[in-house]
């Protein structure tokens, strides 16, 4: 009976790991748009404009809490290069959004 049991539950992992496998993909091209960094930005040229603002934002401030998330100079560097390099990503849109 015990090995019953195992056998259930190693189908219901087997189940729940191909769920996952299949919902992830999905879930990335939904959250990865065009900009690659998350969301995707509105159609609106305006609320495209003030989209990018605010997420440009968003990555300064994350980019000044690096240091209190990194332990090590490297771990700071490599955080705040992936906030500026994101934040760079936003100011395109937002310049595109301008200019348009």
């Amino acid at each position: 009976m015990a090995s019953e049991g195992w056998g259930r539950r190693d189908v219901i992992r087997g189940v729940a790991a191909a769920t996952l496998a299949w919902a992830l993909p999905l879930t990335a091209s939904r959250e990865g748009g065009a900009t690659g960094v998350g969301q995707t930005a509105p159609r609106d040229r305006e609320a495209r404009r003030r989209w990018a603002l605010a997420r440009m934002d968003e990555m300064v401030s994350e980019r000044l809490r690096c240091r209190e998330k990194g332990r090590t100079p490297r771990e700071v560097r490599d955080c705040q290069a992936e906030f500026e390099r994101r934040y760079r990503a936003y100011n395109d849109i937002y310049i595109e959004a301008t200019r348009e």
